[in-house]
């Protein structure tokens, strides 16, 4: 056989030899890849529960038992009789899932405006209205302090906003606390009997300089020295009382306290 004919014949076997192979190889090759996993059962989709109406704690414990994960807690304004509960959840119930997957739930926090009555904060201890402001389930801003003639230390002269009936939920509320006072009492405005008893708790002495007419009878109606000012034991401090009888003219001095502070 010539050189030639060996060379065909060689060409011709490895031509047959690679058709073969790639009889045999290809189908494995190109066959559709088949995944095995660890899960097992677990990699199965699961029915997102129906959380809707349900208490926050409630809806937590649902979802987490049907093997999903809470995601995230988001609140809505709403009605009262439906406060603290799911009123929207994504993904919705029934929907099916893998194993493991987000569910977030959106529950009512309540109505915007809530009950508030400023007027029942004066004359409480600080601690006292701002346990009585959560109680109306809004929140506090701080305290601001004034001094105050009869209004002791650590409670409250007033409130801001100073408005009736309902506050927004986003507006705190501020407290206007007395730390005590210092100088003169403020004797303007009590009754005689009650001016005299403080004047001896500070050992002052109060002597009657003047009377007017007018009603309630015995009430302080002005003082000198003013409240606040600097004072030493025995000091003097000389008063006019209103006694029954025609209604004398008011000073249209303003009380302080209530919404008479204004915003601070």
């Amino acid at each position: 056989m010539s050189g030639l004919q060996r060379l065909l014949v060689l060409s011709l076997t490895g031509a047959v030899l690679a058709f073969a192979a790639g009889v045999i190889v290809a189908p494995l090759a190109f066959r559709t890849p088949r995944f095995v996993t660890a899960l097992g059962a677990n990699a199965q989709p699961v029915n997102v529960p129906d959380v809707t109406g349900r208490p926050r704690q409630d809806a937590q414990r649902d979802i987490e038992s049907a093997g999903l994960v809470l995601a995230g807690q988001w609140s809505e304004y709403g009605d009262l009789e439906t406060m603290g509960q799911v009123i929207r959840q994504d993904p919705p119930a029934g929907t099916q899932v893998p194993r493991g997957s987000p569910v977030s739930i959106f529950w009512n926090v309540g109505p915007l405006f809530r009950p508030y009555h400023p007027d029942l904060l004066p004359g409480l201890s600080a601690t006292e209205a701002e346990g009585l402001i959560a109680d109306w389930q809004l929140y506090t801003a701080g305290r601001s302090r004034a001094p105050h003639p009869t209004v002791p230390e650590g409670y409250v002269i007033s409130a801001c906003p100073w408005t009736g009936d309902s506050l927004s939920v986003e507006v705190p509320v501020r407290l206007l606390v007395s730390p005590g006072w210092d100088g003169i009492p403020m004797f303007r405005g009590m009754n005689i009997a009650d001016a005299e008893s403080i004047a001896v708790e500070h050992d002052l002495v109060l002597v009657v300089d003047g009377t007017e007419n007018g009603e309630p009878d015995s009430t302080v109606t002005g003082q000198v020295p003013a409240a606040g000012t600097g004072f030493v034991p025995g000091d003097t401090v000389r008063v006019v009382v209103r006694i029954s009888g025609a209604p004398a003219p008011l000073t249209g001095e303003p009380v302080e306290g209530g919404e008479g502070w204004g915003t601070w």
